[in-house]
């Protein structure tokens, strides 16, 4: 498990590689193309065959303060330090 700094600077939380996994997919998308991937993307990109599994690592990879995300909106999930005035 690799450490993860909180965005406010306190506690250290723990990332599966499986979250680093999503995470990096996530972070290249978005160098890459300049948009987020959606939850098939990521599939193909992992190899991960079941869209729940996706979305729950996305949700915790939210909670950890590493992404974010608007609900309901496709193609919303990005690295935190990506600002946008749409997304909060």
């Amino acid at each position: 498990m690799e450490r993860v700094r909180d965005v406010d600077g306190g506690m250290e939380r723990l990332m599966t590689p499986k979250q680093k996994m999503i995470f990096l997919c996530v972070d290249e998308y978005w160098k890459r193309f300049g948009y987020g991937p959606s939850i098939d993307d990521i599939m193909r990109l992992t190899g991960d065959r079941g869209r729940g599994n996706v979305n729950r690592v996305l949700k915790k990879l939210c909670v950890l303060g590493v992404c974010k995300r608007v609900p309901n909106t496709a193609r919303s999930v990005r690295p935190v330090y990506i600002n946008f005035r749409k997304i909060e």
